[in-house]
This record gives C-alpha cells, structure tokens and sequence, in this order.
C-alpha cells in the first residue's frame, strides 16, 4: 500500500478489524481517508465512496466465498456526530462497484453494536455479533445467524430467518463467532462463568468440551477480529485454542467431535500472551506471540503426528534491525503473586525485581528497592506479563514493578470481573493498597517509596487512590508519588463526553445512572476531592483524546493547584487515547522516571 499509508480503523474508537486478505487480495481501512482498498498484484484501489468529511467507518470485513465482489462490514456512521446518535450496523460493500448498501440495520442503531460478520463456507448463511446498550460485548453479547440470499440482477445480498442462536444481554456473553462446517458454527460463550468454546447445529447449542475448563478460551473484544481459536482442517474437526491460565496463554489442540482437547507442551512454545489466531493450512496456523524475556512476532506454526508436536518458525519480529542490543541478563522476569483481601478473596499481582548487571545494588543495609505499582486500563482487562520496555526502563534503573490485576480484570472468569460492578473506584483502589501492604509484595519493596500510575480507567483508579475519601490512601500520603495518563477525573462529565462504545460502561461499574445514584457519581469523581491530595500527581494527556477528553485532566489540574497540591502536566498535540508517535512514548517515560526522582526518589535535592 505505500508507506502513507495508514492500515486503521477507528470504529469503536479501539479499532481493529482493520485488515483481511483473501485469494490473493488484501482490503483494508486507510485511517487517512477513512475509505476501504483493495490492493491486488501492485493495483490499488478505493472500493468505497468518497467521504471528504470522514462520516463512515468501516471495520470487520468478511468476503462472500462465492460471490467475490461482495464483502460484509461493520459501519459505524458519524453524519450526527454525538455518542448518543453515532448508528452502528452491517453493510455490503460491492469492491467493483465501489458502493455500499445497509445489510443489518434496526431504528435503534443508535444504541446497537456489531462484529465479526462471517459467512458459512458454501456463503448461504451468514452468522454475526450483536449487542447494545447497556452491555459491553463481553457482557451481554448474541450470536445470530441468518440465510443468504443473492440477487444476481442487483448483484446484491439479503438476509432471512434471522435467529438468535447464543448469548443473552447482561447474563451471559457470546463472541467470535466461527463456521466450522456449513452446519456448524464455533464461538465462545461464557454460560459456565468462563468463557469455553460452543457450538451450534440445526439440532443444538451445546459446548463443545465434555466438561468445562475454569480457564477463558477469549479475552474480552476490545478491539475486533483478535480471535484465540482457529480451526486446523478443512473439515473443521479440529481446533487450535488459546486459553489463559495464571494470567498466561496456554495452547490447546480441541478435537471437536470427541469434546476433547490436549495442551501443546513444548520448550520451544515460551510465549506468554498469544493473539490473532488464524488457519494457513492443514495443522498450520499463525499467531502473534510475545514472551517475557524477548521481543514480540509474528509466528507460524505447524502440528505433525498424532501428539501434534509443534514447529515454531518466527515470520518478523517486532525487532528493529537497528536497535542497539541489549546488555546481557538485564531483563527483569516476571513473578506471579497471589494475595488475599478481604473476604478471603485472591487478587493477582505480577512482580519485577530492579535488575542491571552493571550495578551490584544499593549500598545502603537492608535497603528495599522504591516500586511502581501500575494499574492497567479497561477496567475490565489484564495485565500481562510479556516483555515491555516500560517496565524494563524503570527496573533496569533500579526500580521494583508491580502490576496489579485488581477485581475487575480479565483472565480470571466471569466472577472475578463482576466483582467491579458497582465497586469501580473501591475495590480496585483497596485490591492496589492490599498488595503493597500483603506480605509477600511488602518483604520486597519500600512501602514508603511507592509510587503509582496508571492510564485511562487505571489513570482513574490511580486518581481516586490519592483522592477520594473512601480510599485508605487519601490525605495520609500512602503513595509516595503518582502518575495520571488520561484518566477520569469526572464521573458525569465522562458519561457526557465518551465515546458511543463506553458510553453505558459506566453506569455498570457505579452501580446505577447518575440520576438513581447522584452520591455515588460525586463521590466516585477525584475533581471533587482534589484538596486530599498529598502525593505529587504528574499528568500526561493527548490533546485529541475522544475516549477521555483533555477537559478530564485539567479539572484535576486546577483542583489541585486551588488546594495548593504538587502536580505538573504535560499535554501532547497530536495523540488520541495512548502514545503512539516515538517522540511521545519518549517524552512520556522521561517525564514520568524525572518525576519519581524528584518527588520520591531523592526530593530532598529536587530543584
């Protein structure tokens, strides 16, 4: 496609889905123009209308088997640009024509969502995602499947005999829809309280294992099209699965007839968090892997003989041919941790240690190492324990690291996720203060030289650890120092202004709307405790942030200068919800190592 141009997709705000290829073609969103194009033996072209003004966005594609031409979308339309009137829906882009016609669409588009559209192998059915407000798709998500039907004087599709086939809003989620067959469709569905692998035929639905594995076969769609199973034949007897066990993937053959499945245990398979799966061939598939102590690629993998041993073969690394390489053995590995907290509930934590063999440690007796206690985004996600310069920068510097994977995050089932509802801004500030103060992560670090950070919902949770009156680490200055990237300060004011994705997120994590539970939203929201905070809050901001919008970050700004608290910030043209150019990611972490060094680190000699 040429190096301006920009494979991305802003449906949903996240993305993904941007990209697929199929006999030879690739198709794919340019983020530039927001039009779709198709490239084919060095020819490209737009298959999409014209859209000077940016309306439509297009994600998620899927190609009729037969009929070539035709391809199935998620279009996210924003001619009224509001997160409450942004209308979601299936389209039918014709790639030779260079159109596109409405496929699924209802009167309350405004409140619908869709993904993952696939069509059945003979292209006679086609099977989607579907799910709407007040659920995330992970929570409430449907499967539906519909027959097709081809109008060869229009060249166009349409559907009939809808039917819900799994999944039910607010109790049980069902994703990832996938044929295995033309009379069997595959996807994931969380009915047990982990989310396994389903099926479904004329006759039944029905899971596909003979008995359930307390293990999630997904992780929830933030983005879309990041499958964890594909099949490995044609026939679709057999599937390749990627589950998640003790905060790690694990690869699973599943023999689909037999309900059985048998995990791939080899020492070259050292990935800890694997993505994007997708059939090569027979017994051959390709994945993204990242492992702990090197960096991410794009692999292929091939299965031979009845124990299905694997051979790993690396496509392209993330490696940059010009990077310095690193010294050797100043990786830091990660340790999983359990701990308890109250009620007796198990919360996970993952430990790094300072490390650097240049330097043989403090010279100070009995001297613990100061810590960062990170708190990953979502809320519902997980932090993983795959290598990231992030954390490398600051352990190599002498730093300890600490991700804590509160109540709330993803990976450990259903139930461990709900205990978030109602709790956002409890629980998981309380989980972050019991694993500094649990003895296996206390033994290890200086409780007194701790700070902690976090972006987005865990810019949030760090905000109301520093803030809040509910929280045990307000106004006494437990953090010793924190950092806020992009975080909510103001629980209506995020409701007002987020995107149509996350828009009802909210009002699950508080427990209500803010009408039904007007204390709650205040008390929920650090604007309005900004005279608590003691601990030195450094703030980094994207200046086209529409997932959390400046507006966010300067009301805490002038809160805490009003209360005449420590606090620096630093905005950045031209970044949205993350650092994505190199300058950023670069300013960002010195920004935030200067900041610990001067606020806890060694502030006596701070200037």
């Amino acid at each position: 496609f040429g190096k301006d141009f920009n494979a991305r997709t802003r449906v949903h705000e996240y993305g993904g889905g941007a990209a697929i290829a199929y006999n030879g073609t690739v198709y794919s969103s340019n983020f530039m123009d927001f039009r779709i194009y198709a490239a084919k033996d060095g020819n490209i072209k737009p298959i999409t209308p014209e859209d000077p003004n940016k309306l439509y966005r297009y994600a998620d594609f899927c190609v009729h088997p037969v009929h070539t031409d035709l391809l199935v979308a998620i279009l996210e339309d924003h001619t009224n640009d509001t997160p409450r009137t942004v209308r979601n829906s299936l389209c039918l882009i014709n790639s030779s024509a260079a159109t596109v016609t409405s496929l699924v669409s209802t009167e309350d588009a405004e409140i619908e969502f869709y993904a993952a559209p696939k069509f059945s192998p003979s292209g006679d059915k086609l099977a989607w995602q579907f799910w709407k407000h007040p659920d995330m798709p992970w929570e409430g998500g449907q499967i539906y499947v519909a027959d097709v039907h081809y109008d060869s004087n229009t060249r166009t599709l349409s559907l009939s005999n809808t039917k819900l086939v799994a999944g039910e809003a607010n109790n049980i989620s069902a994703c990832y829809p996938l044929w295995a067959s033309n009379d069997k469709l595959l996807f994931t569905s969380d009915e047990s309280k982990f989310a396994n692998l389903w099926e479904y035929t004329q006759t039944c639905t029905k899971p596909v294992l003979s008995s359930f594995v307390q293990q999630e076969f997904c992780m929830p769609p933030w983005t879309l099209d990041n499958y964890s199973f594909a099949l490995l034949d044609a026939n679709g007897t057999k599937a390749i699965c990627v589950a998640w066990r003790a905060g790690r993937s694990v690869l699973y053959v599943v023999d689909i007839a037999a309900g059985s499945y048998v995990e791939i245990k080899d020492d070259s398979f050292d990935f800890v968090v694997v993505h994007n799966v997708c059939r090569l061939s027979d017994y051959t598939f390709v994945f993204t892997g990242f492992q702990s102590n090197a960096l991410g690629a794009a692999m292929l993998c091939t299965l031979t003989g009845p124990s299905f041993v694997p051979n790993f073969q690396v496509l392209r690394s993330t490696a940059s041919a010009s990077a310095a390489p690193l010294p050797e053995g100043i990786i830091s590995l990660p340790t999983p941790l359990e701990f308890k907290v109250a009620g007796d509930k198990t919360v996970y934590a993952v430990y790094y240690a300072p490390n650097n063999p240049a330097y043989a440690g403090s010279s100070i007796p009995n001297e613990k190492p100061p810590c960062v206690l990170s708190v990953h985004g979502g809320p519902t996600g997980l932090e993983t324990q795959h290598l990231n310069w992030v954390k490398q920068y600051f352990t190599s510097r002498g730093y300890a690291w600490l991700d804590v994977n509160y109540s709330g995050s993803s990976g450990y089932g259903r139930a461990y996720v709900e205990r978030l509802q109602g709790n956002w801004g409890i629980t998981d500030v309380s989980d972050c203060i019991g694993a500094i103060q649990s003895p296996q992560i206390s033994s290890l670090i200086d409780t007194k030289r701790t700070a902690i950070r976090g972006g987005s919902a865990g810019g949030f949770t760090t905000l109301a650890a520093i803030s809040l009156d509910s929280s045990a680490a307000s106004k006494v200055k437990f953090f010793a120092s924190a950092t806020n990237s992009f975080g909510i300060s103001n629980m209506e004011i995020f409701a007002e202004d987020t995107h149509k994705f996350e828009l009802m997120y909210v009002i699950k994590l508080l427990g209500g709307t803010k009408e039904e539970i007007p204390k709650v939203w205040h008390d929920r929201s650090p604007v309005y405790f900004s005279a608590n905070i003691k601990t030195p809050l450094l703030v980094l901001q994207g200046n086209d942030d529409a997932v959390v919008p400046p507006a966010q970050s300067w009301t805490i700004i002038d809160g805490i200068i009003k209360s005449k608290g420590r606090v620096e910030a630093h905005f950045f043209d031209g970044e949205q919800h993350g650092w994505r150019t190199s300058g950023t990611l670069k300013k960002a972490i010195e920004f935030e190592r200067e900041w610990y060094e001067k606020s806890m680190v060694r502030p006596a000699v701070a200037t």
